[in-house]
């Protein structure tokens, strides 16, 4: 029931983002000055249509929505490389730095390259050959939580521009914001370009205009489905719409290891389907990105590292050999060495389950962190567990509400 009001919610904020779809729909975003940052940034996000500012929870979160960084719990590390036509090729990596309570850090870079253009004079004289442009965007962002519901985030870019042998540099700002009003569903909102920055190449500054975006994402079936929508409306040019999906079939977590299967899907404001994949092996994801352009088709391609986790506890069973436990005549404990961050806990949970899910044994308190937490092979009445595998499920809920799981497997076998 819970979940059909969230998704009732989901989808009333669905139609308001939507309503000018077919009104509005933007046709003349390109040819400004700042197109390179409308291109979009990550695989995983535009094989969903580019509709991410309510989920912004990967390390392309600074150009989405910086806000959505305080959703990383780990440090990543981003890398997209997008080759588009006539030698031309958008790039963009991004470093996440979490600081536990005080928030999160990161450095991005957002970058177009093409080359091979000759520069000519009004008369048409050949002036230079093998010229290029190249167009940049350092982006330095902080994200922090006010409310345990309610995150805020900002990005300082630094702008260069490179036409023939003409340059220029500025400064830019954006704002983005989070809200969770539960861990099902969160809306995101972000105005680009605060502080607009104004690049002068050789008279007129070209002005990079504020951009406005807002976003809902909805996750459901244990983070199985995730359905986002945006809408965009840049000054002086009509809204559009976008909306994405991503379907996990494939999901496997054992002790800390964890591989997934994405399968994605979206469209854009060009009314063009996008789709993709995405493959989660340990630390690394693979992304890809595919859509139709009227000039040809276009590839993305990522890759995301992740590595210490500011939350990551693990609960270690003593083993002989593999998982087995050999249980002697004497019934020793089996001890589980625990592991966790220095970070201040709510509480903790370990719970035992037999081969057919059923609880045989639970442990658990508040605040006080355990070095070790012995079980005796008996069941919650005190009376000794069969010869079979168990698993276990180690919880631990943060003082901040986020939340840890780490799984594991045990085959028990009686010494005779």
């Amino acid at each position: 029931m819970r979940e059909k009001k969230i998704f009732r919610i989901f989808l009333i904020c669905l139609l308001i983002t939507g309503l000018h779809w077919q009104l509005v729909k933007a046709e003349n975003y390109y040819g400004m000055p700042n197109d390179y940052l409308q291109y979009g940034a990550g695989a995983r996000s535009l094989a969903m249509g580019g509709a991410y500012v309510g989920l912004a929870d990967e390390a392309s979160a600074p150009y989405w929505n910086p806000a959505g960084l305080t959703q990383i719990e780990e440090h990543q590390f981003l890398s997209m490389y997008a080759p588009f036509f006539e030698g031309v090729s958008h790039n963009f990596v991004s470093y996440v730095h979490p600081l536990r309570s005080w928030g999160n850090l990161a450095i991005s870079d957002i970058f177009l390259y093409s080359g091979g253009y000759e520069e000519v004079d009004e008369a048409g004289n050949v002036l230079d050959t093998n010229q290029s442009i190249f167009m940049n965007s350092v982006i330095f962002s902080y994200a922090g939580r006010i409310f345990r519901q309610l995150s805020l985030g900002a990005n300082l870019k630094l702008v260069h521009e490179r036409v023939m042998r003409y340059s220029g540099n500025s400064q830019g700002i954006d704002l983005g914001l989070l809200y969770k009003p539960v861990d099902e569903l969160s809306i995101g909102l972000v105005v680009q370009n605060v502080l607009q920055p104004k690049v002068t190449l050789i008279d007129d500054p070209n002005v990079y205009d504020t951009n406005v975006k807002g976003g809902v994402a909805f996750n459901t079936y244990y983070n199985r489905l995730t359905l986002t929508a945006d809408i965009n409306k840049l000054v002086n040019e009509k809204a559009y719409f976008s909306a994405g999906l991503e379907i996990s079939p494939w999901e496997e977590a054992t002790f800390s290891s964890l591989k997934r299967l994405d399968l994605r899907a979206g469209v854009n404001h060009l009314q063009s389907f996008t789709c993709g994949i995405g493959l989660k092996i340990n630390f690394l994801s693979m992304d890809y990105a595919f859509n139709i352009h009227k000039m040809g088709n276009l590839h993305r391609f990522g890759l995301t590292f992740r590595w210490g986790s500011i939350y990551k506890a693990r609960a270690r069973p003593v083993l002989e050999s593999g998982n087995i436990y050999w249980v002697g005549p004497s019934r020793e404990p089996l001890k589980f060495i625990i592991e966790m961050p220095s970070t201040a806990i709510n509480r903790w949970t370990l719970k035992i389950s037999d081969e057919k899910g059923k609880a045989v044994r639970a442990f658990g308190t508040t605040r006080r962190k355990p070095k070790i937490i012995r079980w005796n092979i008996r069941d919650g009445k005190g009376k000794p567990v069969k010869d079979e595998y168990y698993f276990y499920e180690f919880t631990v809920v943060y003082k901040n509400g986020r939340k840890w799981i780490d799984r594991g497997e045990i085959r028990l076998l009686y010494e005779k």
